[in-house]
């Protein structure tokens, strides 16, 4: 039942009911219900600012656990990269080089990924930036051991060839300096006989005499048999593959025929003087990706240390050039 309200009326001095019209109890009762709103509204805020829900507690934890886990994450990649990086270093400057085989480029082994927005899905997240910090260490690390198992692929693949490799290697001399011959002239500067100017000389010369045995220093194919049209006389050129190729120059005959495999020790010719020569002598010159180099460098498999240490001090010593 309804509370009825009374009014004193000082006039009549009498009590009279207090009737109230449906637009004010309309009024009244909006304005009730818009202050309860607003109340509610207000405490809401209060509570919410310095209060968490059970749900919001929880979620929040969960955050904080997330952020603190990716954090975690990121430390482990960075000695992950540093361990990385180490066998990166033994890899282009030991295991690669005993193969002879380039470097890994820098710009190989850190490319990057293509696309401006490859983590455009991460930034709507309130950690966004500890995310994307992690996940481009993650795609990095990803890369970087992809381009190191390729190169460690090669690098096996060239191990497994390495028997073949050491046979083909021009790693003997050409001729028995015990029982014929002796160095006359060695790699490097020197005066030309037959012009007294100072030029390169590609090679090694050991004299001779005329028909002394010729030996292939590794294994390999014949490219070239016959009179050289540039002052070598009668050349041989050996392909032993890996970038090796041997010469063999003013030989007296030639013992085999472009084509021919050969293996090391194996007779090629005799010594001559054929060609832009002033005597009996075999020039010989070891030449790698094209480009002549030191045969003192490969003398490994018939010489002792000992022999090997005298040869390159008598290398400016008793220079006798002969072509």
């Amino acid at each position: 039942m309804a509370k009825i309200k009374y009014r004193f009326d000082p006039h009549t001095l009498t009590y009279q009911k207090v009737n109230k019209s449906i637009n004010r109890k309309l009024r009244q009762g909006l304005i009730y219900f818009g202050v309860t709103i607003v109340a509610a509204v207000v405490f809401n805020i209060i509570f919410t600012k310095y209060y968490n829900t059970p749900k919001e507690h929880t979620l929040k934890s969960e955050n904080e656990e997330l952020v603190f886990k990716y954090k975690m994450l990121s430390d482990k990649l960075d000695e992950v990269e540093r361990k990385l990086n180490n066998i990166e270093q033994r890899d282009d400057n030991l295991y690669r080089p005993i193969f002879e085989m380039e470097p890994i480029p820098s710009q190989v082994r850190e490319a990057g990924f293509g696309g401006t927005n490859r983590y455009d899905e991460l930034r709507k997240y309130s950690n966004s930036e500890v995310m994307i910090s992690t996940t481009k260490k993650l795609d990095k690390v990803e890369n970087e051991l992809y381009i190191q198992s390729k190169s460690f692929d090669s690098v096996i693949k060239e191990a497994r060839n390495k028997e073949k490799m050491i046979a083909r290697i021009p790693a003997i001399q050409p001729i028995s300096l015990k029982d014929y011959g002796r160095i006359s002239d060695y790699y490097g500067r020197r005066r030309d006989p037959f012009t007294g100017k100072i030029r390169m000389h590609h090679g090694m010369d050991f004299t001779g005499p005329i028909g002394t045995d010729i030996y292939a220093t590794g294994k390999g194919v014949i490219e070239g048999a016959g009179y050289s049209a540039y002052g070598y006389g009668k050349e041989v050129l050996i392909n032993h593959g890996y970038g090796f190729k041997t010469v063999y120059a003013h030989l007296h005959q030639i013992d085999v025929e472009k084509g021919d495999t050969v293996s090391r020790g194996e007779v090629i010719g005799a010594l001559g003087n054929s060609g832009r020569s002033t005597g009996p002598h075999l020039h010989y010159e070891v030449r790698k990706n094209g480009r002549p180099v030191n045969p003192f460098y490969y003398y490994f498999d018939d010489i002792s240390a000992e022999q090997y240490d005298k040869m390159i001090a008598a290398a400016e010593e008793n220079r006798r050039p002969m072509d």
